[in-house]
Protein backbone atom coordinates (compact mmCIF):
# COMPACT_ATOMS: atom_id res chain seq x y z
CA UNK A 1 0.00 0.00 0.00
CA UNK A 2 1.11 3.57 -0.63
CA UNK A 3 2.32 5.19 2.60
CA UNK A 4 1.20 8.72 3.37
CA UNK A 5 2.29 11.05 6.15
CA UNK A 6 0.22 10.49 9.26
CA UNK A 7 -1.42 13.63 10.58
CA UNK A 8 -0.86 13.57 14.34
CA UNK A 9 -3.98 13.63 16.49
CA UNK A 10 -6.38 13.51 13.52
CA UNK A 11 -9.26 11.06 13.78
CA UNK A 12 -11.41 9.88 10.89
CA UNK A 13 -14.82 8.32 11.33
CA UNK A 14 -16.09 5.50 9.12
CA UNK A 15 -19.42 3.76 8.77
CA UNK A 16 -21.84 1.97 6.45
CA UNK A 17 -25.49 2.49 5.63
CA UNK A 18 -28.11 1.03 3.32
CA UNK A 19 -29.18 3.45 0.61
CA UNK A 20 -32.79 4.70 0.63
CA UNK A 21 -33.81 3.23 -2.72
CA UNK A 22 -33.57 -0.04 -4.58
CA UNK A 23 -31.57 -0.85 -7.69
CA UNK A 24 -33.09 -3.33 -10.12
CA UNK A 25 -30.25 -5.15 -11.86
CA UNK A 26 -31.01 -8.06 -14.19
CA UNK A 27 -34.49 -8.27 -12.68
CA UNK A 28 -33.30 -8.66 -9.10
CA UNK A 29 -33.87 -5.67 -6.77
CA UNK A 30 -31.42 -4.82 -4.02
CA UNK A 31 -30.58 -1.88 -1.77
CA UNK A 32 -26.94 -0.85 -2.26
CA UNK A 33 -24.77 -0.37 0.80
CA UNK A 34 -22.44 2.61 1.10
CA UNK A 35 -19.29 3.15 3.14
CA UNK A 36 -18.32 6.73 4.08
CA UNK A 37 -15.18 8.29 5.57
CA UNK A 38 -15.60 11.54 7.53
CA UNK A 39 -12.68 13.79 8.29
CA UNK A 40 -11.92 15.70 11.48
CA UNK A 41 -13.75 18.79 10.20
CA UNK A 42 -16.97 16.83 9.44
CA UNK A 43 -16.43 16.70 5.64
CA UNK A 44 -16.88 13.46 3.70
CA UNK A 45 -13.43 12.53 2.38
CA UNK A 46 -14.32 9.34 0.51
CA UNK A 47 -16.93 6.65 -0.08
CA UNK A 48 -17.61 3.30 -1.72
CA UNK A 49 -20.81 1.54 -2.76
CA UNK A 50 -21.59 -2.13 -3.42
CA UNK A 51 -24.25 -4.80 -3.29
CA UNK A 52 -25.25 -6.13 0.15
CA UNK A 53 -22.52 -8.38 1.53
CA UNK A 54 -19.84 -7.12 -0.87
CA UNK A 55 -18.85 -3.95 0.98
CA UNK A 56 -16.93 -5.31 3.98
CA UNK A 57 -14.18 -7.01 1.90
CA UNK A 58 -13.67 -3.66 0.11
CA UNK A 59 -13.34 -1.59 3.30
CA UNK A 60 -9.53 -1.60 3.62
CA UNK A 61 -9.05 -0.75 -0.04
CA UNK A 62 -11.65 2.05 0.24
CA UNK A 63 -9.82 3.53 3.21
CA UNK A 64 -6.50 3.41 1.37
CA UNK A 65 -8.05 5.06 -1.71
CA UNK A 66 -9.37 7.84 0.52
CA UNK A 67 -5.95 8.27 2.14
CA UNK A 68 -4.33 8.51 -1.30
CA UNK A 69 -7.04 10.56 -3.02
CA UNK A 70 -9.34 12.33 -0.56
CA UNK A 71 -12.22 14.38 -1.91
CA UNK A 72 -10.89 17.41 0.00
CA UNK A 73 -7.33 18.35 0.92
CA UNK A 74 -4.00 16.74 0.31
CA UNK A 75 -3.38 13.01 0.67
CA UNK A 76 -2.81 12.12 4.32
CA UNK A 77 -3.36 9.29 6.76
CA UNK A 78 -5.30 9.72 10.02
CA UNK A 79 -3.77 8.82 13.35
CA UNK A 80 -6.91 6.94 14.33
CA UNK A 81 -10.12 5.63 12.71
CA UNK A 82 -13.31 5.22 14.73
CA UNK A 83 -16.11 2.89 13.51
CA UNK A 84 -19.22 1.56 15.25
CA UNK A 85 -19.17 -1.92 13.67
CA UNK A 86 -16.95 -4.62 15.18
CA UNK A 87 -16.87 -6.43 11.83
CA UNK A 88 -15.72 -3.28 10.04
CA UNK A 89 -13.09 -2.65 12.73
CA UNK A 90 -11.70 -6.18 12.30
CA UNK A 91 -11.54 -5.77 8.51
CA UNK A 92 -9.64 -2.46 8.84
CA UNK A 93 -7.18 -3.84 11.40
CA UNK A 94 -6.39 -6.72 9.08
CA UNK A 95 -5.78 -4.40 6.12
CA UNK A 96 -4.04 -1.61 8.08
CA UNK A 97 -2.13 -3.27 10.94
CA UNK A 98 -0.24 -0.07 11.79
CA UNK A 99 -3.39 2.04 12.17
CA UNK A 100 -5.18 2.64 15.47
CA UNK A 101 -8.74 1.41 14.83
CA UNK A 102 -11.26 2.10 17.60
CA UNK A 103 -14.68 0.44 17.78
CA UNK A 104 -17.02 2.99 19.40
CA UNK A 105 -20.23 4.92 18.64
CA UNK A 106 -20.12 7.35 15.72
CA UNK A 107 -22.94 9.84 16.39
CA UNK A 108 -21.37 12.55 14.20
CA UNK A 109 -21.41 10.34 11.11
CA UNK A 110 -24.81 8.83 11.98
CA UNK A 111 -26.41 12.28 12.13
CA UNK A 112 -24.87 13.35 8.84
CA UNK A 113 -25.93 10.13 7.08
CA UNK A 114 -29.49 10.38 8.40
CA UNK A 115 -29.84 13.89 6.98
CA UNK A 116 -28.24 12.89 3.69
CA UNK A 117 -30.52 9.87 3.25
CA UNK A 118 -33.58 11.98 4.08
CA UNK A 119 -32.59 14.50 1.42
CA UNK A 120 -31.93 11.74 -1.12
CA UNK A 121 -35.32 10.17 -0.43
CA UNK A 122 -37.06 13.51 -0.99
CA UNK A 123 -35.20 14.07 -4.25
CA UNK A 124 -36.00 10.55 -5.45
CA UNK A 125 -39.71 10.99 -4.78
CA UNK A 126 -40.26 13.80 -7.25
CA UNK A 127 -40.91 11.68 -10.34
CA UNK A 128 -43.07 8.55 -10.56
CA UNK A 129 -43.85 6.26 -13.45
CA UNK A 130 -45.44 2.90 -14.17
CA UNK A 131 -42.69 2.22 -16.73
CA UNK A 132 -38.99 1.46 -16.54
CA UNK A 133 -36.26 0.23 -18.84
CA UNK A 134 -37.58 -3.32 -18.53
CA UNK A 135 -41.33 -2.61 -18.14
CA UNK A 136 -42.83 -1.64 -21.48
CA UNK A 137 -46.13 0.17 -22.17
CA UNK A 138 -47.45 -3.07 -23.69
CA UNK A 139 -46.70 -5.03 -20.51
CA UNK A 140 -48.36 -2.39 -18.37
CA UNK A 141 -51.40 -2.25 -20.69
CA UNK A 142 -51.87 -6.00 -20.22
CA UNK A 143 -51.65 -5.62 -16.46
CA UNK A 144 -54.19 -2.77 -16.46
CA UNK A 145 -56.66 -4.91 -18.45
CA UNK A 146 -56.31 -7.78 -15.99
CA UNK A 147 -56.57 -5.43 -13.00
CA UNK A 148 -59.73 -3.81 -14.39
CA UNK A 149 -61.37 -7.22 -14.78
CA UNK A 150 -60.34 -8.15 -11.23
CA UNK A 151 -61.80 -4.97 -9.78
CA UNK A 152 -65.12 -5.64 -11.52
CA UNK A 153 -65.12 -9.20 -10.11
CA UNK A 154 -64.79 -7.71 -6.57
CA UNK A 155 -63.13 -10.68 -4.82
CA UNK A 156 -63.36 -8.83 -1.47
CA UNK A 157 -67.13 -9.33 -1.65
CA UNK A 158 -66.68 -13.11 -1.69
CA UNK A 159 -63.55 -13.76 0.36
CA UNK A 160 -64.80 -13.61 3.97
CA UNK A 161 -61.79 -11.92 5.60
CA UNK A 162 -58.32 -10.65 4.86
CA UNK A 163 -56.98 -13.65 6.80
CA UNK A 164 -58.82 -16.08 4.50
CA UNK A 165 -55.78 -16.76 2.38
CA UNK A 166 -55.15 -18.26 -1.03
CA UNK A 167 -51.89 -20.01 -1.77
CA UNK A 168 -50.56 -19.19 -5.23
CA UNK A 169 -48.08 -21.18 -7.28
CA UNK A 170 -46.69 -20.12 -10.67
CA UNK A 171 -43.81 -22.48 -11.33
CA UNK A 172 -42.67 -20.68 -14.51
CA UNK A 173 -42.03 -17.54 -12.47
CA UNK A 174 -40.46 -19.33 -9.51
CA UNK A 175 -43.43 -18.51 -7.27
CA UNK A 176 -44.44 -21.38 -4.99
CA UNK A 177 -46.87 -21.31 -2.06
CA UNK A 178 -47.16 -17.52 -2.14
CA UNK A 179 -49.63 -16.38 0.56
CA UNK A 180 -52.24 -14.04 -0.92
CA UNK A 181 -54.55 -11.91 1.20
CA UNK A 182 -57.56 -10.21 -0.41
CA UNK A 183 -58.28 -6.89 1.30
CA UNK A 184 -61.26 -4.55 1.05
CA UNK A 185 -63.94 -6.35 3.07
CA UNK A 186 -64.49 -3.11 5.00
CA UNK A 187 -65.15 -1.21 1.75
CA UNK A 188 -61.77 0.50 1.79
CA UNK A 189 -58.19 -0.22 0.67
CA UNK A 190 -59.14 -2.69 -2.05
CA UNK A 191 -56.45 -4.98 -3.41
CA UNK A 192 -54.17 -7.95 -2.83
CA UNK A 193 -51.20 -8.47 -0.52
CA UNK A 194 -48.67 -11.12 -1.55
CA UNK A 195 -46.16 -12.72 0.85
CA UNK A 196 -43.45 -15.23 0.05
CA UNK A 197 -45.07 -17.79 2.36
CA UNK A 198 -47.45 -18.26 5.28
CA UNK A 199 -44.75 -17.51 7.86
CA UNK A 200 -44.19 -14.05 6.40
CA UNK A 201 -47.93 -13.34 6.44
CA UNK A 202 -48.18 -14.32 10.10
CA UNK A 203 -45.14 -12.16 10.89
CA UNK A 204 -46.94 -9.31 9.12
CA UNK A 205 -49.98 -9.87 11.36
CA UNK A 206 -47.75 -9.88 14.45
CA UNK A 207 -46.24 -6.57 13.38
CA UNK A 208 -49.65 -5.08 12.61
CA UNK A 209 -51.03 -5.99 16.04
CA UNK A 210 -48.14 -4.79 18.20
CA UNK A 211 -49.64 -2.62 20.93
CA UNK A 212 -46.43 -1.73 22.74
CA UNK A 213 -44.57 0.43 20.22
CA UNK A 214 -41.38 -0.03 22.23
CA UNK A 215 -41.29 -3.66 21.15
CA UNK A 216 -39.17 -4.54 18.16
CA UNK A 217 -41.42 -4.68 15.09
CA UNK A 218 -40.15 -6.24 11.87
CA UNK A 219 -42.46 -6.11 8.86
CA UNK A 220 -41.55 -8.78 6.28
CA UNK A 221 -41.10 -7.93 2.63
CA UNK A 222 -44.26 -8.21 0.58
CA UNK A 223 -45.87 -7.12 -2.68
CA UNK A 224 -49.07 -5.15 -3.05
CA UNK A 225 -51.63 -4.69 -5.83
CA UNK A 226 -53.65 -1.67 -4.73
CA UNK A 227 -56.65 0.08 -6.20
CA UNK A 228 -56.71 3.82 -5.60
CA UNK A 229 -58.91 6.77 -6.43
CA UNK A 230 -57.56 8.69 -9.40
CA UNK A 231 -57.25 11.81 -7.25
CA UNK A 232 -54.80 9.97 -4.97
CA UNK A 233 -52.32 9.33 -7.78
CA UNK A 234 -49.52 11.71 -8.69
CA UNK A 235 -50.37 13.92 -11.68
CA UNK A 236 -47.63 12.36 -13.81
CA UNK A 237 -49.13 8.90 -13.24
CA UNK A 238 -52.61 9.99 -14.31
CA UNK A 239 -51.08 11.65 -17.38
CA UNK A 240 -49.20 8.44 -18.23
CA UNK A 241 -52.38 6.37 -17.96
CA UNK A 242 -54.26 8.81 -20.17
CA UNK A 243 -51.55 9.00 -22.82
CA UNK A 244 -51.33 5.22 -23.16
CA UNK A 245 -55.09 4.72 -22.80
CA UNK A 246 -54.69 1.98 -20.25
CA UNK A 247 -57.98 0.44 -19.10
CA UNK A 248 -59.33 1.49 -15.70
CA UNK A 249 -62.53 0.04 -14.18
CA UNK A 250 -63.65 3.24 -12.46
CA UNK A 251 -62.69 6.42 -10.70
CA UNK A 252 -61.73 4.43 -7.58
CA UNK A 253 -60.04 1.59 -9.45
CA UNK A 254 -56.65 2.91 -10.54
CA UNK A 255 -54.18 0.04 -9.97
CA UNK A 256 -50.82 0.67 -8.36
CA UNK A 257 -48.07 -1.92 -7.83
CA UNK A 258 -45.56 -1.54 -5.06
CA UNK A 259 -43.02 -3.81 -3.37
CA UNK A 260 -42.38 -3.19 0.33
CA UNK A 261 -38.94 -4.24 1.48
CA UNK A 262 -37.23 -4.31 4.84
CA UNK A 263 -37.64 -1.26 7.07
CA UNK A 264 -40.83 -0.44 5.11
CA UNK A 265 -38.86 1.01 2.19
CA UNK A 266 -40.81 0.78 -1.04
CA UNK A 267 -39.55 0.18 -4.55
CA UNK A 268 -41.11 -0.12 -8.00
CA UNK A 269 -41.95 -3.61 -9.30
CA UNK A 270 -39.68 -5.69 -11.47
CA UNK A 271 -40.76 -6.96 -14.88
CA UNK A 272 -41.33 -10.42 -13.41
CA UNK A 273 -43.51 -9.00 -10.65
CA UNK A 274 -45.67 -7.14 -13.20
CA UNK A 275 -46.13 -10.43 -15.07
CA UNK A 276 -47.00 -12.24 -11.86
CA UNK A 277 -49.52 -9.55 -10.90
CA UNK A 278 -51.18 -9.83 -14.32
CA UNK A 279 -51.32 -13.65 -14.11
CA UNK A 280 -52.78 -13.62 -10.58
CA UNK A 281 -55.38 -11.00 -11.52
CA UNK A 282 -56.48 -13.10 -14.50
CA UNK A 283 -56.64 -16.34 -12.50
CA UNK A 284 -58.43 -14.83 -9.50
CA UNK A 285 -60.99 -13.15 -11.74
CA UNK A 286 -61.70 -16.52 -13.36
CA UNK A 287 -62.25 -18.45 -10.12
CA UNK A 288 -64.61 -15.79 -8.74
CA UNK A 289 -67.28 -17.47 -10.86
CA UNK A 290 -67.08 -20.51 -8.54
CA UNK A 291 -68.67 -18.79 -5.58
CA UNK A 292 -70.27 -21.87 -4.04
CA UNK A 293 -67.09 -23.96 -4.08
CA UNK A 294 -65.07 -21.12 -2.56
CA UNK A 295 -67.59 -20.45 0.20
CA UNK A 296 -67.69 -24.13 1.09
CA UNK A 297 -63.89 -24.30 1.21
CA UNK A 298 -63.71 -21.46 3.73
CA UNK A 299 -66.61 -22.96 5.70
CA UNK A 300 -64.62 -26.13 6.33
CA UNK A 301 -65.73 -28.10 3.29
CA UNK A 302 -63.71 -29.54 0.43
CA UNK A 303 -60.54 -27.48 -0.18
CA UNK A 304 -60.60 -25.41 -3.35
CA UNK A 305 -57.77 -26.21 -5.80
CA UNK A 306 -57.69 -24.94 -9.38
CA UNK A 307 -54.88 -24.79 -11.94
CA UNK A 308 -55.60 -22.34 -14.75
CA UNK A 309 -53.72 -21.47 -17.91
CA UNK A 310 -53.81 -17.71 -18.41
CA UNK A 311 -52.59 -15.63 -21.36
CA UNK A 312 -50.30 -12.84 -20.21
CA UNK A 313 -48.23 -10.39 -22.23
CA UNK A 314 -45.27 -12.72 -21.54
CA UNK A 315 -47.08 -15.82 -22.81
CA UNK A 316 -49.13 -18.66 -21.34
CA UNK A 317 -48.65 -19.26 -17.61
CA UNK A 318 -50.11 -21.89 -15.29
CA UNK A 319 -51.47 -20.49 -12.05
CA UNK A 320 -52.56 -22.78 -9.20
CA UNK A 321 -54.85 -21.28 -6.55
CA UNK A 322 -55.64 -23.12 -3.33
CA UNK A 323 -58.08 -22.09 -0.62
CA UNK A 324 -57.79 -22.14 2.30
CA UNK A 325 -54.02 -21.69 2.13
CA UNK A 326 -52.31 -24.99 1.34
CA UNK A 327 -48.77 -25.81 0.37
CA UNK A 328 -48.37 -27.30 -3.09
CA UNK A 329 -47.34 -30.95 -3.09
CA UNK A 330 -43.70 -31.40 -4.02
CA UNK A 331 -43.04 -33.59 -7.04
CA UNK A 332 -39.83 -35.62 -7.11
CA UNK A 333 -38.02 -37.28 -9.96
CA UNK A 334 -38.24 -41.11 -9.65
CA UNK A 335 -34.45 -41.29 -9.35
CA UNK A 336 -34.35 -38.74 -6.53
CA UNK A 337 -32.64 -40.11 -3.40
CA UNK A 338 -35.27 -39.18 -0.84
CA UNK A 339 -33.50 -40.98 2.00
CA UNK A 340 -30.26 -39.07 1.42
CA UNK A 341 -32.12 -35.75 1.66
CA UNK A 342 -33.79 -36.88 4.88
CA UNK A 343 -30.38 -37.82 6.28
CA UNK A 344 -29.11 -34.33 5.43
CA UNK A 345 -32.03 -32.76 7.32
CA UNK A 346 -31.07 -34.74 10.42
CA UNK A 347 -27.75 -32.89 10.56
CA UNK A 348 -29.50 -29.60 11.35
CA UNK A 349 -30.12 -28.49 14.93
CA UNK A 350 -33.81 -28.10 14.08
CA UNK A 351 -35.28 -30.29 11.34
CA UNK A 352 -37.11 -28.24 8.72
CA UNK A 353 -40.72 -29.39 9.07
CA UNK A 354 -41.88 -28.47 5.58
CA UNK A 355 -38.90 -30.08 3.86
CA UNK A 356 -39.28 -33.23 5.98
CA UNK A 357 -43.00 -33.46 5.30
CA UNK A 358 -42.51 -33.24 1.54
CA UNK A 359 -39.80 -35.91 1.55
CA UNK A 360 -41.76 -38.22 3.84
CA UNK A 361 -44.86 -37.85 1.65
CA UNK A 362 -42.79 -38.98 -1.32
CA UNK A 363 -41.30 -41.85 0.69
CA UNK A 364 -44.74 -43.08 1.76
CA UNK A 365 -46.03 -42.75 -1.81
CA UNK A 366 -43.21 -44.99 -3.06
CA UNK A 367 -43.78 -47.41 -0.17
CA UNK A 368 -47.49 -47.68 -1.00
CA UNK A 369 -46.62 -48.54 -4.62
CA UNK A 370 -43.98 -51.12 -3.62
CA UNK A 371 -44.48 -54.90 -3.31
CA UNK A 372 -44.14 -54.58 0.47
CA UNK A 373 -46.72 -51.79 0.68
CA UNK A 374 -49.27 -53.36 -1.64
CA UNK A 375 -49.77 -56.22 0.79
CA UNK A 376 -51.10 -53.83 3.44
CA UNK A 377 -54.73 -52.72 3.78
CA UNK A 378 -53.74 -49.20 4.86
CA UNK A 379 -50.55 -47.25 5.45
CA UNK A 380 -50.47 -44.89 8.38
CA UNK A 381 -48.26 -46.18 11.20
CA UNK A 382 -45.00 -45.28 9.47
CA UNK A 383 -46.11 -41.65 9.38
CA UNK A 384 -46.54 -41.24 13.12
CA UNK A 385 -43.35 -43.23 13.77
CA UNK A 386 -41.46 -40.75 11.56
CA UNK A 387 -43.18 -37.78 13.23
CA UNK A 388 -42.34 -38.96 16.75
CA UNK A 389 -38.75 -39.72 15.77
CA UNK A 390 -38.25 -36.22 14.39
CA UNK A 391 -40.22 -34.26 17.00
CA UNK A 392 -38.89 -35.98 20.12
CA UNK A 393 -35.57 -37.56 19.14
CA UNK A 394 -34.33 -35.28 16.37
CA UNK A 395 -33.99 -38.07 13.82
CA UNK A 396 -35.55 -38.65 10.42
CA UNK A 397 -36.14 -42.24 9.34
CA UNK A 398 -32.71 -42.14 7.64
CA UNK A 399 -30.85 -41.75 10.93
CA UNK A 400 -33.30 -43.34 13.40
CA UNK A 401 -31.36 -46.24 14.94
CA UNK A 402 -32.63 -49.41 16.57
CA UNK A 403 -32.39 -47.92 20.08
CA UNK A 404 -34.36 -44.88 18.90
CA UNK A 405 -36.98 -47.09 17.25
CA UNK A 406 -37.39 -49.03 20.48
CA UNK A 407 -38.06 -45.76 22.34
CA UNK A 408 -40.59 -44.64 19.72
CA UNK A 409 -42.44 -47.97 19.73
CA UNK A 410 -42.58 -48.82 23.41
CA UNK A 411 -42.44 -45.40 25.11
CA UNK A 412 -43.59 -42.60 22.82
CA UNK A 413 -46.45 -44.34 20.98
CA UNK A 414 -48.10 -45.56 24.23
CA UNK A 415 -47.81 -42.03 25.68
CA UNK A 416 -48.70 -39.93 22.67
CA UNK A 417 -50.77 -41.82 20.09
CA UNK A 418 -54.50 -42.28 20.79
CA UNK A 419 -55.15 -45.76 19.41
CA UNK A 420 -56.53 -48.99 20.81
CA UNK A 421 -54.21 -51.64 22.22
CA UNK A 422 -55.52 -54.07 19.61
CA UNK A 423 -53.84 -51.96 16.90
CA UNK A 424 -50.37 -52.98 18.12
CA UNK A 425 -50.08 -55.91 15.72
CA UNK A 426 -51.05 -53.74 12.74
CA UNK A 427 -48.39 -51.15 13.66
CA UNK A 428 -45.63 -53.75 13.98
CA UNK A 429 -46.59 -55.50 10.73
CA UNK A 430 -46.61 -52.22 8.81
CA UNK A 431 -43.24 -51.19 10.23
CA UNK A 432 -41.74 -54.56 9.30
CA UNK A 433 -42.93 -54.02 5.74
CA UNK A 434 -41.66 -50.43 5.77
CA UNK A 435 -38.16 -51.38 6.90
CA UNK A 436 -38.13 -54.22 4.38
CA UNK A 437 -38.89 -51.65 1.68
CA UNK A 438 -36.22 -49.24 2.95
CA UNK A 439 -33.63 -52.04 2.95
CA UNK A 440 -34.44 -53.28 -0.55
CA UNK A 441 -35.04 -49.92 -2.24
CA UNK A 442 -32.45 -47.72 -0.51
CA UNK A 443 -30.08 -50.10 1.25
CA UNK A 444 -30.80 -48.50 4.65
CA UNK A 445 -27.83 -49.63 6.74
CA UNK A 446 -29.72 -49.91 10.06
CA UNK A 447 -32.69 -51.75 8.52
CA UNK A 448 -31.65 -55.17 9.86
CA UNK A 449 -31.09 -53.94 13.41
CA UNK A 450 -34.46 -52.15 13.33
CA UNK A 451 -36.17 -55.29 12.02
CA UNK A 452 -34.76 -57.17 15.03
CA UNK A 453 -36.59 -54.66 17.27
CA UNK A 454 -39.77 -55.61 15.37
CA UNK A 455 -39.43 -59.31 16.30
CA UNK A 456 -42.24 -61.66 17.31
CA UNK A 457 -42.43 -60.16 20.82
CA UNK A 458 -42.77 -56.55 19.60
CA UNK A 459 -46.55 -56.65 19.12
CA UNK A 460 -47.12 -58.02 22.66
CA UNK A 461 -44.83 -55.40 24.21
CA UNK A 462 -46.53 -52.58 22.32
CA UNK A 463 -49.99 -53.89 23.19
CA UNK A 464 -49.04 -53.95 26.87
CA UNK A 465 -47.84 -50.37 26.67
CA UNK A 466 -50.99 -49.22 24.90
CA UNK A 467 -53.09 -50.91 27.59
CA UNK A 468 -51.35 -49.23 30.53
CA UNK A 469 -53.15 -45.90 31.13
CA UNK A 470 -50.60 -44.88 33.77
CA UNK A 471 -48.20 -43.86 31.02
CA UNK A 472 -50.71 -41.86 28.94
CA UNK A 473 -50.10 -38.18 28.42
CA UNK A 474 -52.95 -35.85 29.42
CA UNK A 475 -54.19 -35.30 25.85
CA UNK A 476 -54.22 -39.02 25.14
CA UNK A 477 -55.93 -39.71 28.48
CA UNK A 478 -58.79 -37.39 27.50
CA UNK A 479 -59.16 -38.93 24.06
CA UNK A 480 -59.06 -42.51 25.30
CA UNK A 481 -61.53 -41.72 28.09
CA UNK A 482 -63.92 -40.34 25.48
CA UNK A 483 -63.54 -43.44 23.34
CA UNK A 484 -64.20 -45.67 26.36
CA UNK A 485 -67.35 -43.60 27.02
CA UNK A 486 -68.64 -44.42 23.52
CA UNK A 487 -67.81 -41.18 21.69
CA UNK A 488 -66.32 -41.23 18.18
CA UNK A 489 -63.04 -39.50 18.92
CA UNK A 490 -61.93 -39.73 15.29
CA UNK A 491 -64.31 -36.92 14.32
CA UNK A 492 -64.50 -33.29 15.42
CA UNK A 493 -68.19 -33.77 16.22
CA UNK A 494 -67.43 -36.66 18.55
CA UNK A 495 -64.60 -34.80 20.22
CA UNK A 496 -66.80 -31.72 20.75
CA UNK A 497 -69.62 -33.84 22.16
CA UNK A 498 -67.26 -35.54 24.62
CA UNK A 499 -65.76 -32.25 25.81
CA UNK A 500 -69.23 -30.76 26.26
CA UNK A 501 -70.41 -33.77 28.23
CA UNK A 502 -67.65 -33.43 30.83
CA UNK A 503 -67.91 -29.68 31.34
CA UNK A 504 -68.49 -28.96 35.04
CA UNK A 505 -67.98 -32.62 35.94
CA UNK A 506 -65.00 -34.28 37.65
CA UNK A 507 -62.53 -35.68 35.15
CA UNK A 508 -62.52 -39.46 34.70
CA UNK A 509 -60.06 -41.29 36.99
CA UNK A 510 -57.90 -42.17 33.97
CA UNK A 511 -57.19 -38.48 33.32
CA UNK A 512 -54.58 -37.07 35.67
CA UNK A 513 -53.72 -33.40 35.63
CA UNK A 514 -50.08 -32.41 36.04
CA UNK A 515 -49.17 -30.43 39.13
CA UNK A 516 -49.40 -26.74 38.34
CA UNK A 517 -46.70 -24.26 39.34
CA UNK A 518 -47.59 -21.30 41.50
CA UNK A 519 -48.49 -18.27 39.39
CA UNK A 520 -45.78 -15.69 38.85
CA UNK A 521 -46.62 -12.13 37.94
CA UNK A 522 -43.08 -11.26 36.82
CA UNK A 523 -43.14 -9.51 33.46
CA UNK A 524 -41.93 -11.81 30.71
CA UNK A 525 -38.55 -11.00 29.23
CA UNK A 526 -38.06 -10.56 25.49
CA UNK A 527 -36.27 -13.92 25.36
CA UNK A 528 -39.23 -15.61 27.06
CA UNK A 529 -41.64 -14.00 24.62
CA UNK A 530 -39.54 -15.20 21.70
CA UNK A 531 -39.43 -18.68 23.17
CA UNK A 532 -43.22 -18.77 23.49
CA UNK A 533 -43.62 -17.50 19.94
CA UNK A 534 -41.30 -20.24 18.67
CA UNK A 535 -43.33 -22.82 20.58
CA UNK A 536 -46.56 -21.52 19.05
CA UNK A 537 -45.00 -21.73 15.60
CA UNK A 538 -43.93 -25.31 16.22
CA UNK A 539 -47.42 -26.24 17.39
CA UNK A 540 -48.96 -24.70 14.27
CA UNK A 541 -46.66 -26.75 12.07
CA UNK A 542 -47.57 -29.98 13.83
CA UNK A 543 -51.33 -29.62 13.80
Amino acid sequence: MTQRQTTRGVEWIGGTTAMPSYVIEQGEPFRPEALFWMGANGAILGSAMAKPGELLPMASESLQNTIDRPVYGRPHSPARVRVASAELADALRAGHPGLDVVCAPTPELDSMLAQMLEDMAKDGATKQSYLSQEITPEAMAAFFRAAAALFRAKPWKLVPADQSLFSVTIEQLGARDVAMSVIGQMEQSFGLLLFSDLDDFEAYLDAATVTDRREECIVPSHFSINFKRGAELAPELRKEISEHRWEVAGADAYPWLVAIGGELITRPPTSKEVTMAEAIALALTSVMAEKKALREAWDGGEPFVRTLSVSTHAGELEVTLRAPYMRAPVEFDPSHDVLADLAALSQDDEIDYDAREALEDELVRRFAASPEGKRLDEIYACRFVMNLGADYLGHTISTLGSTDLREVLFELIPRKISIQASDARWIVEEMRAFYGFLKREFGLKQADSCLRVLDRNAAKMLEAGLSDSRHFGMAKSLVMAGADAGFDMQTQEGLDAWMQSIQGMPLPPSVSLPSLPQPSFKKATKAEKNKRKAARTARKKNR
